[in-house]
This record gives structure tokens, sequence and C-alpha cells, in this order.
């Protein structure tokens, strides 16, 4: 098989996955929230903050770290590399992940009461930490199996994952726990420690089964210890402060809420409405081009490997304007049928008048949000991991200081504001970084204007068209985007968004 076919057959693989976990993922944030109800769900996303920052604490930057070091093992033929490098990364993530449960589990009072001052959060904390070692060795074997590409064992882990939890989630909602915000919150939390030890145990014994293809006499690499700790430490370090930047932003939004005059419980909900629903939601479609966007990583990587001088590679080049034309086309498209079909979506997923306000408002942020995360992407790739995450702290840092000066005065607008204000700069310095290294010339009509203006018109005669054929939201949905992608394709063609060359080389992909 060709190697392009691979990539896009692994890309199809993982973004089939993707888009199925992500549409039971929402489904599922739904069910809690109507379930639990708006204020439970706030709470647990405080908590969930609590257990962001300390995932990345336990995992450390392994992930790329192993994805990084097989492909180059990989990229220099020597499979035996392969083995040891594993061998280190589980080692490194072992560490990281029990040492990062222990303080978790030991400060877990004080968290509790100092960070998110409320007593019910202390026993959820406590017991969520029994998860990190299993999680961080996960994190190490998930990249193992992006760097060489099986995907599709990364795949069937997910999937048993995400069953485990809404099997154990839905049980343990309905006739374990006793009711109350604590019980509610620990259920999710003990069905995601189970799933997490499931996903662990399955990613081993495929791990172990797998590595046997690296057997070889060849003697072990010198050195991988070292560029273990090359990669991944210092990512591990401005993930420490980005990430808890990010979780004192969340930990400081229903704080600085409440000091404005806003009830408890509102502040509660309304950042439960933003985080647990209508944020998973605007992210749904970005499963499309998150896959391959992670297997652009490994990918840019080997051609590094092949040819230090970057600007100057032009498959390095060829690959990323492909990845700026699929992902901008892809974004914009989404973000102009959410704003034209908000309330269908709505009504499909989750039937709230505030949810439908709320994707509205973030859908122009779709195209920058989606772009940002291709963007990063490839600079990780691009051994440029470090600019990302210097962005990624400095957009962190700004947020911050914004939630604290302005949510007591303007309250949720002014967090809106901020989620805008983050997204822009962030995707802002990335791109600049990026095509300050690559010498690329970004072609902003071709990738930006024309899209826009073609997904307009589309939306907008499927709009019409709708509105004088009453229908049902989901039938709505179904002509939203069986006629709006059509129409809206058709019109980039003739407008030579996209061109001749363009169909050629996504046909010749398909052909054996």
């Amino acid at each position: 098989m060709k190697k392009i076919q691979k990539f896009l057959l692994n890309g199809l693989i993982m973004t089939a996955t993707s888009l199925a976990m992500n549409l039971i993922g929402v489904w599922f944030s739904v069910y809690i929230s109507n379930k639990i109800g708006t204020e439970a769900m706030g709470l647990f996303q405080l908590i969930m903050s609590v257990y962001s920052f300390s995932v990345t604490i336990a995992t450390s930057g392994i992930h790329l770290a192993a994805t990084r070091l097989v492909a180059e093992e990989l990229g220099h033929n020597r499979p035996q590399g392969v083995k040891a490098a594993m061998g280190r990364c589980l080692c490194y993530s072992a560490f990281f992940g029990i040492g990062t449960a222990l303080l978790l589990y030991f400060f877990a009072d004080w968290i509790g009461l100092t960070w998110l001052q409320n007593e019910q959060t202390i026993l959820p904390i406590r017991v969520m930490a029994l998860s990190l070692p299993f999680l961080a060795m996960s994190s190490a074997l998930t990249g193992y199996f992006t760097g060489v590409r099986r995907v599709v064992k990364n795949a069937s882990v997910q999937i048993i994952e995400q069953f485990v939890k809404i099997f154990l989630t839905m049980i343990l909602l309905s006739f374990v726990m006793p009711s109350g915000l604590q019980y509610a919150c620990l259920s999710l939390i003990i069905a995601a420690i189970v799933s997490e030890m499931t996903s662990f145990l399955c990613s081993l014994a495929l791990y172990l089964r797998d590595r046997k293809c690296y057997e070889s006499k060849q003697t072990v690499p010198k050195g991988i210890l070292s560029r273990l700790i090359k990669i991944a430490l210092p990512i591990a370090m401005s993930s420490y402060l980005r990430s808890g930047l990010l979780t004192l932003k969340n930990l400081l939004v229903p704080i600085r809420l409440k000091k404005g005059g806003i009830p408890s419980s509102e502040a509660y909900a309304a950042f439960g409405m933003i985080h647990g629903i209508a944020l998973p939601v605007v992210l749904f479609p970005s499963s499309f081009l998150a896959s391959f966007a992670s297997l652009m990583i490994p990918e840019l990587t080997e051609q590094q490997a092949a040819n230090p001088n970057i600007s100057q590679s032009k498959r390095i080049h060829f690959l990323i304007n492909r990845m700026f034309q699929v992902s901008l086309i892809f974004s914009i498209g989404v973000a102009g049928i959410f704003l034209c079909f908000s309330h269908e979506i709505s009504s499909l997923f989750c039937n709230n008048q505030d949810a439908e306000f709320y994707l509205i408002l973030f859908a122009p942020l779709i195209p920058i949000m989606y772009f940002d995360n291709v963007v990063d992407c490839m600079l990780k790739g691009l051994n440029e991991q470090f600019s990302s995450m210097k962005y990624n702290v400095i957009d962190a840092f700004i947020s911050v200081i914004l939630v604290f000066t302005l949510l007591p005065i303007f309250g949720v607008k002014a967090y809106l504001f901020t989620i805008f204000v983050s997204e822009i700069l962030n995707a802002a310095l990335s791109l600049n970084r990026l095509i300050t290294i690559t010498k690329i010339h970004f072609e902003t009509v071709k990738l930006v204007l024309k899209p826009i203006f073609c997904i307009s018109l589309s939306v907008i005669g499927v709009r019409a068209l709708c509105n004088l054929i009453p229908a049902p939201a989901g039938i709505q949905m179904v002509l939203a985007i069986f006629i709006s992608l059509p129409c809206y394709f058709l019109l980039l063609y003739l407008s030579d968004g996209i061109t001749k060359s363009d169909l050629k080389w996504a046909k010749g992909i398909f052909r054996k």
C-alpha cells in the first residue's frame, strides 16, 4: 500500500472512531446533565478541571515523546530502538503517574476546601487519584500506536473504554448511588476510573503482542533516555504552567461570578452549560480533522529527519498546504451550518434555549478552534512543541487576568469574551510561528474568503428552503448537511477555491 494511502486509511479509521466517540460523548453529556442537573454538572466540571491538571502532571508530555521517539527510530530503520524507547516511556509514565496520584490523594482535603470551596468535592477528588497511574501508562501506549501508524488498536481500545464508562455511569446513577451532588460526581468518577483501568489493560495486551514485530539482534541505540527527557520534560514544564493557569481560570469563574452577585447555583449552572453541553457540541465535528492532524506529527517528524531544512522541503510544504486547505474548508463549512441551523442542532442534542444561544455565539469561533488544533499538531511534528506550549501559556495567563478582573463587573458576558480572546490569540501566534519556520505562503483569499462566501450562499439558500418546507429538527439537519455541503463544494469549485489539481490529488489517493 502506498504511504499516502496508508496515511488516509489510518486517518479514516481514527476519524470514524473519534466521530463515533464524540457523538456518544455529546449524547452522554446531555444525558448526565438531564440526570443530575446543570448545577451538579457545573460542580463536576470544576472537579474535572482539577483532574485535567493532575492528568497533565501524570502524563508529563509522554504521549508526544513516545510518538516522536518511535517515529524517529522507524525513520532510522532501528527496530530494536522502538522496543527500548517504549520500555523507557512506560517507566517514565509509571513514575509520574504514581507520584501524581499520591499527591492528589493526600492533598484532596486542601484542594476541596481551599480551591473549590466545596466540601462535597473532597471524596470524588481522592477517589479519582486512583486512575492516574493507569492513564499515564495508557498515554505512552497510545503514543506508540500513533507512532507506528497502527491506529486500529487505539480505536478498538477507545471504543471499549467508552462503552465501560457509559455502562457503569448509568448503573451507578440509576441504581447504586444515593442522590446528592457529591454522589452524582462520585458515580461519574468511579466509572471513569474503571474505564481507564480497562483501557490500560487492553492497550498493554495489544502492545505486548505488537512489539514482537521489533525483535532484532541490533544493538540498542544509546541516548534514548536523554532524548525522551529532552522531548518530554520541556513539554511537561510548559504544560504544568498552562494547565495550572487553565485550572485556576476555571476555578475562578464561579467564584468571580458569585463575587459579582450571581447566586452560587446559577454560577455553577452557567459554567456547566458552557463546558458541559455547548462546547462539546461545537467541538463534535472536529473529529473529522483531529485524527488527520494527530497523524501529521509522526509524518512530519519522519520528513524532518530525512530533510532537516524544513523551509526547503517540498514534501513538508505539500503536506502543510493540504492540511491548511482541508481544515479551513471543512471548519468554515461547519461554522456556516451551526450559524444557520443552531435551533435544529440544539433541539436534536439537548433542546435547550440557552444551548442554542451559545451555539450561535461560538459558531464564528469554530474555524479558529479547529485550525488552531491542526497548526499545533504540525508544530509538534516539526519539533516546535515548545513554541506551541509557550503560546498556550501566554493565552492561559491572559485568560486568568481577564476572568479575575472582568467577571465580577460584566458576568457571563465577560467569560465569553475571554474565550474568544484566548482562542484568537493562540491561533494567531501558532500560525505565525509555523509560517516563520517553513517560509510557507498562506493564501488568504483561497483558504478563507472564498470558503466564507460559498458557505454563506449555500446555507442561506437551504435555510430558505427549510422555511418553506416545515419538518422535524432531524429532517432539517439532514437537509442542511446533504444539500448545503454539495452546494458549498460546487461553489468552491466554480470560484477556484477547489481546483482541478486538488481534485486530481484527491482522486489519486484512492487509486490503488
